[in-house]
């Protein structure tokens, strides 16, 4: 089983001490979020340590799906900067997110998913030519957001031939149960847990989620991909790692 950290979890101001941390965890994937200020990556730095790498492009200011064209070209850049930080890094898998509604935006409802699509065309493009993978990331039960029905975005996908990430907290808010929570598109996934309603990155076995029942799934298909926790904690990371072995 490879599991994994997210940089949101342990990021506390200093990212050397944060990379030490994970090393001395004797964890070997780290997710890195391209969030301010680590939008721009010192790449000799990550390589300096003992970790695998995955990158979860930015979402602050970011839209593929958006309505104004220079705000769409402007997130294509970011994910496209995110998919070249990943090849420098030996990373093979970006996470981004589909877009969602800009303010009045509902209405066009069918030209926002359309942009969404364009979008995600041009990132599975350039990430051939890296050989990096976008994986598209399900939403959370959020207004404004697009792709939080799983099968929907999975029909998507295989449209598109392009992988999910599976986030199982997002699944979760928007009612999918532990049964539903897999596809053959999967190629990431998110681990944190909630009670249903919001998405509250809880260390695994303080919500109501059955992640027994979801492990067993996915390990009875085969699944050879990473699960990176996005917890809230960084002291349960220990604890986390422990529940999904079953210690």
């Amino acid at each position: 089983m490879k599991i994994g950290v997210s940089s949101l979890t342990v990021y506390d101001g200093n990212l050397l001490k944060n990379l030490e941390f994970v090393e001395n965890l004797n964890i070997k994937y780290f997710e890195i979020s391209m969030e301010y200020p680590n939008n721009r990556l010192d790449t000799e730095l990550f390589k300096s340590f003992n970790l695998k790498y995955s990158i979860h492009s930015p979402t602050t200011d970011i839209n593929l799906a958006s309505l104004n064209r220079t705000i769409q070209k402007a997130s294509i850049i970011e994910i496209k900067n995110s998919i070249k930080t990943a090849n420098e890094l030996d990373a093979d898998i970006v996470v981004v997110h589909p877009g969602g509604f800009s303010l009045l935006g509902e209405p066009c409802e069918k030209k926002i998913l359309n942009r969404s699509r364009e979008s995600l065309e041009i990132c599975r493009d350039y990430g051939k030519e890296f050989g990096v993978n976008p994986v598209i990331e399900n939403m959370a039960n959020h207004e404004g957001f697009i792709y939080k029905n799983i099968h929907e975005l999975n029909d998507l996908l295989n449209d598109l031939e392009m992988n999910m990430v599976l986030d199982i907290g997002h699944a979760f808010t928007n009612g999918f149960r532990e049964e539903e929570l897999y596809f053959d598109s999967v190629k990431h996934v998110h681990l944190s847990d909630n009670f249903g309603d919001k998405d509250l990155h809880l260390s695994l076995g303080k919500g109501k989620i059955d992640f027994k029942k979801i492990m067993n799934k996915f390990k009875e298909k085969n699944y050879d991909g990473r699960f990176i926790l996005e917890i809230n904690d960084k002291n349960e990371i220990v604890n986390n790692i422990k529940y999904l072995w079953g210690d």
